[in-house]
């Protein structure tokens, strides 16, 4: 008779299942978590007429948090109002529920 071979003990854990928000309030998050990206404001220019020129149009920036409006300020881990993250779900759902960010997935929209 065959022996049954039984499953692996130390196989290692199935990986975090992550949840895509926005943030809407800076948020240090808990544990594990991917910077997906931020939306990049276009750069208008007014000229002596009044009238505003587009130098550079807005454009989603991968992979970088959004930087703060002021230089040398925050701490480490801390990501700014305005990046598109990813969080575990249950970190995912406690920040939705209190409006510190909403959801940026395809169902949301």
């Amino acid at each position: 008779m065959p022996k049954i071979k039984e499953p692996d003990s130390m196989s290692p854990p199935a990986p975090e299942k992550l949840f895509p928000v926005l943030l809407l309030k800076n948020h240090c998050p808990a544990g594990n978590y991917e910077i997906v990206g931020y939306l990049k404001e276009a750069v208008k220019v007014k000229d002596a007429a009044g009238a505003w020129t587009v130098v550079e149009p807005e454009k989603f920036i991968e992979g970088e948090m959004k930087p703060h409006t002021m230089a040398g300020v925050g701490f480490p881990n801390k990501i700014w109002a305005g990046t598109h993250i990813k969080l575990p779900l249950e970190e995912a759902k406690r920040l939705v529920a209190a409006k510190a960010a909403e959801r940026a997935d395809a169902l949301a929209a």
